[in-house]
């Protein structure tokens, strides 16, 4: 861990693609993927091109991360990302382990209804990997919500393997159901827990239209948001997302920020419109090849200095 950043970088590379997900990206270099020796050169463009930030959660991308940092002797920026290994648990598992439950609950008697039906109808069948579940499965109980716990060694073995960072992106979708469920005590004592650790806590939230104005509402003690957002879309739409991240005062990153086929024609517009219309102050990107994070990370620098200067112009016109 090392000094804050006076500011945010504009982007960061996201991890997904050099660990377990790597599926998610290119089908056809699956097989490079497995070889650290081209994660690391994907990883070694960005920062050519000026990048300096880097999305962890698993130790392969921790090792790579700090083989990086040793290489160039530079004080790059790390973003812990714990997943759903966070120590959050009901019933003596994980409290992902109960999702199907969870999302059950929350379609049918949490949720706003308008909500609900979106989930139920479209993003369950949609986006499997965030809104799936068993439409049988049992819902939760009152008891059950109120037994929900962290395990605080649990939580910090986790953050421990992301000594080289700075910032933790936590949450995600435990945050999300905790929110949810009215346990927003938890998510509190876990940003708690992260700043003790020495770390600046980031929420890391898929439910942002939710989450955010009610941890804005509680007044949770973190550094900043993580949310799906982008020209095109969002969770659970992306004008109500929208409106949470120009609500806060505190940094936003905006993470799968090209998630769209029309978007990737057009980069530069797209990363100009979070910038300068959203107004979030980085992105945080995925992508397995060179090339590409070469461009990407370039073309963020360009695109926030372009909106920074825009901003200038209007405060002091």
């Amino acid at each position: 861990m090392t000094q804050k950043p006076e500011r945010l970088p504009p982007s960061i590379l996201g991890g997904d693609p050099f660990n377990m997900f790597r599926f998610l990206y290119r089908w056809d270099l699956l097989w490079k993927l497995f070889d650290e020796e081209y994660c690391y050169s994907v990883m070694r463009a960005c920062y050519e091109a000026g990048g300096i930030a880097y999305d962890l959660s698993f130790m392969e991308n921790v090792r790579l991360f700090r083989r990086l940092k040793e290489d160039t002797g530079d004080e790059l920026i790390g973003f812990g990302n714990p997943t759903w290994e966070q120590g959050v648990f009901l019933n003596g598992r994980f409290l992902q382990h109960s999702r199907d439950r969870i999302i059950r609950t929350l379609v049918d008697r949490l949720w706003p209804r308008d909500v609900a039906k979106i989930v139920e109808e479209k993003l369950s069948h949609e986006a499997v990997l965030v809104f799936g579940y068993d439409r049988n499965a049992l819902p939760i109980t009152e008891q059950e919500i109120e037994s929900i716990y962290l395990d605080e060694e649990a939580f910090l073995r986790r953050l421990s393997i992301f000594e080289d960072c700075q910032y933790i992106l936590m949450g995600g979708a435990d945050a999300d159901y905790l929110v949810s469920l009215g346990r927003m005590d938890i998510v509190a004592r876990m940003a708690e827990v992260v700043r003790q650790a020495g770390y600046l806590p980031f929420l890391l939230s898929q439910y942002p239209s939710l989450v955010l104005p009610r941890a804005e509402e509680a007044g949770l003690r973190v550094d900043g948001y993580a949310v799906p957002l982008n020209r095109e879309w969002s969770w659970f739409t992306r004008d109500a997302c929208l409106e949470a991240v120009r609500a806060t005062r505190k940094p936003v990153i905006a993470f799968m920020p090209l998630a769209s086929g029309q978007l990737k024609k057009d980069v530069r517009g797209a990363l100009e419109w979070l910038y300068a219309e959203a107004g979030v102050e980085s992105i945080l990107y995925g992508t397995a090849t060179a090339e590409h994070a070469r461009e990407t990370t370039r073309i963020a620098r360009e695109a926030r200095e372009a909106a920074d200067s825009i901003r200038k112009q209007r405060s002091n016109g």
